[in-house]
């Protein structure tokens, strides 16, 4: 089962809407991985809209008020959440099945991520139609208990979901039209116990093999 918090009402048309503007008028760049400064077209590719620092602020306050409700949720103490990125996702477009973070044997920055949370600024639709995309499917995976789960969400615009940053998820290629998302990540503080006594280190690929992929959970490299 996954384990997933949906609101609804997050944001209305007009402020959809809005945003939607200001995303296709504002410049943006290749979306990369956490701790990384270069995209990977390979595993994640969309393009990351640099919004003005007061959009930026006022989706951080919005996202902050829903803070205590995703706490009831998971039963997680929650102390921020990061900066929200403003994602454009068009035709051919795509991120491979990945995890968040708080994974047991990846000690990075990561592990403090406890709750990732998407809110969609667009509709999904079979047929072209204005402000709608085709494919761009989210994708939930299953656990490693039951590996090959698929749960599609197509959430109205405005709604927000919530999940545990441990779920492996993806959105599949965009067909057609433009889909608008925004992201972030609410972060808590990982126990002492958390920490694996031994930090496991991944041998270097050769230079022709391709990028891992696997849908049972990638490693660190698939990192928003």
């Amino acid at each position: 089962m996954i384990d997933v918090l949906e609101i609804g009402d997050f944001l209305d048309a007009r402020a959809c809407a809005d945003l939607r503007d200001e995303l296709q008028r504002t410049a943006g760049s290749p979306a990369t991985l956490l701790g990384r400064n270069k995209a990977a077209p390979l595993v994640r590719r969309t393009t990351r809209a640099a919004l003005p620092a007061a959009t930026r602020e006022r989706m951080t306050g919005l996202l902050m008020e829903r803070k205590a409700a995703i706490e009831r949720h998971f039963g997680l103490a929650l102390t921020s959440c990061e900066e929200p990125q403003f994602l454009l996702y068009q035709p051919g477009d795509f991120f491979v099945a990945h995890q968040d973070g708080n994974t047991p044997l990846v000690f990075d920055d990561s592990r403090f991520r406890k709750v990732s949370a998407v809110i969609f600024l667009s509709a999904q639709s079979q047929e072209p139609t204005a402000d709608s995309y085709g494919g761009g499917s989210f994708v939930f995976h299953g656990s490693y208990s039951d590996p090959m789960l698929r749960v599609p969400m197509a959430p109205a615009p405005g709604t927000l979901i919530a999940f545990r940053a441990e779920t492996t998820h993806e959105v599949t290629p965009v067909t057609h039209g433009e889909r608008f998302t925004i992201v972030t990540w609410f972060r808590g503080v990982t126990p002492p116990g958390r920490r694996p006594a031994l930090r496991l280190r991944t041998a270097p690929r050769p230079k022709h093999s391709p990028p891992r992929r696997s849908p049972d959970g990638p490693g660190q490299c698939c990192r928003g």
